[in-house]
């Protein structure tokens, strides 16, 4: 069981996502669970927009599909509502980190996260707003198991073309661990701001993540061409971790790329991040408007 451990803690050091967090456990939590959130690296990214825009809120549903190096793929569906007077959202992950060879005895074994995330944002007033994240996730190696509980907490502020938000994600517990030895969640806070542009039809955000000794910058541009159109820019300071020191390749490690378009009331995302020497990840998704 220990080799085990090993080989899954080893190769989840190589996804970029978790590469601050290895001393701890349950870095599904940290994965991408849509196309904008790979993009942006900011699960709250659609919500803040909403915000921002003062857009109407839309019952939707969606279904996501991501791939990240090393056959790491993700599925994802989730259901936009509203209750009362909180909008909501509650979806379902599943992360297939694929198979593992121990080279010693020849043995193959799986692993897979299964994660249920749901949401309650509410209006505190024209200026506030707050949102409450309740997760849980069941973590599979072989035949042994782990589960743990979630939390994160935001608070954003508005004020015309400028939103602030801060946050702590990640606190909660683990209610059974994979052996004796105990886990820890990958606890971290941090703020973002996004403004409106006043003569440029977009949205600029940036994203601070702390984490321990830990400073994470995300930067993410949406570009509006149409009315229900748009380009997605995003940047992560994660990068510098991947660079091996070919300039030519190095420059767009981190860099990410998507596309975001509406026909009907269908909505499809596209997205693309450079994982430098990892690879490439990409993620689809599309969304069904409901009346």
């Amino acid at each position: 069981m220990r080799l085990k451990l090993i080989l899954m803690r080893i190769f989840l050091l190589i996804v970029i996502f978790a590469l601050p967090y290895a001393n701890t456990s349950y870095n599904g939590f940290l994965l991408p669970n849509s196309t904008v959130h790979l993009i942006s690296n900011d699960n709250d990214y659609l919500l803040s927009k909403r915000i921002v825009l003062e857009s109407k809120y839309s019952h939707k549903i969606s279904s996501h599909y991501i791939t990240l190096p090393n056959s790491i793929n993700i599925g994802v569906f989730d259901y936009f509502y509203q209750i009362s007077s909180y909008e909501a959202s509650s979806s379902l992950s599943i992360i297939n980190y694929g198979n593992f060879d121990d080279s010693e005895s020849g043995y193959t074994f799986s692993s897979k996260d299964y994660i249920a995330h749901h949401r309650l944002a509410k209006s505190i007033n024209n200026n506030w707003h707050t949102s409450f994240d309740l997760k849980y996730i069941y973590s599979q190696i072989d035949t042994y198991n782990s589960n743990a509980i979630a939390t994160k907490l935001s608070l954003y502020y508005h004020n015309q073309r400028f939103l602030a938000q801060v946050f702590i994600d990640n606190y909660g517990f683990v209610i059974d661990n994979y052996t004796n030895f105990d886990e820890n969640l990958p606890v971290l806070c941090g703020y973002k701001i996004m403004i409106l542009p006043k003569y440029i039809n977009a949205i600029i955000s940036a994203k601070h993540d702390y984490f321990d000794n830990n400073n994470i910058i995300h930067l993410t541009t949406e570009l509006f061409l149409f009315e229900h159109s748009s380009i997605l820019f995003g940047f992560s300071s994660l990068a510098k971790d991947l660079y091996y020191g070919d300039f030519n390749n190095d420059f767009f490690t981190g860099v990410s790329l998507g596309l975001s378009a509406r026909y009907d009331n269908y909505l499809m995302n596209l997205g693309f991040k450079n994982l430098g020497v990892l690879g490439l990840s990409s993620s689809f998704t599309i969304s069904r408007l409901i009346n």
